[in-house]
């Protein structure tokens, strides 16, 4: 009679339907029965076991880690570098932008100036009238007519 309530309790202890009540019961039939040598070592195992849990200590700390300070640096020095770049490639562009701005100005400084000189072509032609005086000698004739 005991081997069956033995068995019964085994096979709900193995399922993981016992309660507190039928553990105890069982440890207790296991321990008056003869045989069941294997459950009984298992059962006596488990205690030991939960008799042995580890302590409540911190885990050491290893020593390969970085401490709070060396990760604050890294950061810092990660985003002092991200702004350094930020910084140049704003020059960068400021500088081509304004080398733009030149080219521009350059390119309208010439245009103007090849309008002017073309604007300026027929008073090119206007410094010969003066030529024909000098060609027939208008003033030395005037002044013989005197």
């Amino acid at each position: 009679m005991m081997e069956e309530e033995i068995k019964a309790l085994l096979d709900k202890y193995y399922e993981g339907e016992t309660s507190l009540k039928e553990e105890s019961r069982l440890k207790q039939l296991l321990g008056q029965c003869p045989g069941f040598e294997e459950e009984r070592m298992f059962l006596q195992g488990l205690q030991e076991m939960t008799q042995n849990e580890p302590s409540a200590k911190a885990a050491p700390k290893s020593e390969n880690g970085l401490g709070a300070w060396q990760k604050a640096a890294a950061i810092a020095v990660v985003f002092l570098a991200l702004g350094w770049l930020f910084i140049e490639q704003q020059k960068r562009m400021q500088e081509e932008e304004a080398y733009n701005q030149v080219v521009d100005a350059l390119a309208l400084i010439q245009k103007n100036m090849e309008k002017g000189a073309s604007s300026m072509k027929p008073l090119a032609d206007i410094k010969y009238l003066g030529a024909t005086n000098q060609l027939f000698n208008i003033k030395e004739i005037k002044e013989e007519k005197k």
